[in-house]
């Protein structure tokens, strides 16, 4: 009986997720390609532009669920822009928050509660905190990269073409193509 009551809970949810985010698509804040498969809730909001390739993948039914596993795509103001290449999966959890831009290429794999910021929020000065505006810097992964699990890719960053990011790593500084970089602060492994 709890199964059923699980089978049904999770399509209703899903059913819901994908008729929330038609209407979304409606309003010209979304833009997505020919092919979209939602495992998971997917949340895009904020006043900017998310653009959605084809043949993404929101969502893993394997991977660990926090409350209901929602992606979240947050381009924060006007002129914020979230743009994720063709082919490209996303693990449950994840959150992008732009207020400038966001580019994710072409079949990326992005592992559970990856969190991806282009802005400092706030300045960090004491006296400048509640007035001054944030630092914001482009972030930049590039084609065929794996991201994994937990980790967390700040303002400014490009991540090279094939590169691995380990779990767990902070990234606070562009990675070249094609090498393994992990750590807090993330750095270069070995090349692949």
């Amino acid at each position: 009986m709890i199964r059923f009551i699980l089978k049904l809970y999770r399509l209703v949810m899903r059913f819901w997720n994908a008729l929330v985010f038609f209407f979304r698509h409606l309003d010209g804040r979304v833009r997505k390609g020919s092919w979209l498969k939602l495992n998971v809730p997917l949340c895009c909001d904020g006043t900017g532009l998310v653009s959605i390739g084809s043949r993404v993948t929101i969502g893993y039914g394997l991977s660990a669920m926090l409350g209901d596993g929602t992606v979240r795509f947050k381009a924060r103001g006007g002129a914020a822009r979230i743009s994720i290449g063709d082919g490209t999966a996303f693990s449950n959890n994840v959150q992008i928050f732009s207020e400038r831009s966001v580019t994710i290429g072409a079949r990326c794999l992005i592992g559970d509660c990856v969190l991806i910021l282009d802005s400092d929020f706030h300045d960090l000065s004491a006296e400048g905190r509640h007035h001054l505006p944030a630092v914001k810097a482009p972030v930049v992964i590039e084609d065929n990269v794996f991201i994994g699990s937990r980790a967390i890719i700040l303002k400014g960053v490009t991540i090279g073409k094939d590169s691995v990011i380990g779990a767990g790593s902070v990234v606070v500084r562009s990675i070249p193509p094609g090498v393994i970089a992990a750590g807090n602060p993330a750095k270069v492994i070995r090349p692949l």
